[in-house]
């Protein structure tokens, strides 16, 4: 295995993209190629979920983790922003289209512009089928993430945040990792 290189330039990537299309996925190959530290949404959601019980016998709703989360997401950018400049990072997140999700894309540009870094936009798709059939994978349950067809099926009738001008679009649904990385580098030149 050789050692990551990384881009000329330090960069913030956020790849956006519903459940089961991979982001987490493309994250650890960019991360192996580049290095760039992954960030991935878990990382919030889980600090809070996990305790919680959030998906296990209890009554605990999405809602009520809120402004948990939002305090967990505060002190991870605080720790990004204050990581060496040299670094690159990767975001990963789930958007629908809101206000809310629309400022959450902002604070992550605004992040990238503190730390003096390129912002890097990249909304990631695949089929309804595809994500279905994808979403009840074992190790996605080991991450405490959506396992369920039934509920994802119900998310993905909600838009998506609209994609920024700048934004590099890739379809995972039939890509390897690693192709998917080498567009998105070739895209960003």
């Amino acid at each position: 295995m050789t050692a990551p290189t990384s881009p000329a330039e330090p960069r913030l990537y956020l790849l956006q993209g519903p459940p089961a299309v991979g982001k987490l996925t493309l994250a650890r190959e960019l991360d192996r190629r580049t290095g760039a530290i992954v960030v991935d949404n878990h990382l919030v959601n889980n600090a809070v979920f996990v305790p919680m019980g959030l998906g296990r016998d209890s009554d605990v709703t999405l809602e009520q983790t809120d402004a948990l989360r939002d305090r967990v997401r505060e002190v991870v950018h605080e720790a990004t922003a204050a990581a060496p400049a040299s670094l690159s990072h990767v975001f990963t997140f789930w958007l629908p289209d809101s206000p809310e999700n629309a400022e959450h894309a902002q604070r992550l540009r605004d992040l990238a512009d503190r730390r003096g870094v390129r912002f890097v936009p990249v909304w990631l798709t695949a089929s309804r089928e595809a994500l279905l059939a994808r979403v009840s994978a074992p190790e996605r349950a080991e991450r405490s993430k959506l396992v369920d067809p039934e509920v994802l099926s119900e998310l993905l009738e909600m838009p998506q945040l609209p994609a920024p001008p700048e934004a590099v679009i890739l379809d995972l649904e039939d890509i390897t990792p690693a192709r998917a990385v080498d567009e998105l580098l070739a895209a960003l030149g």
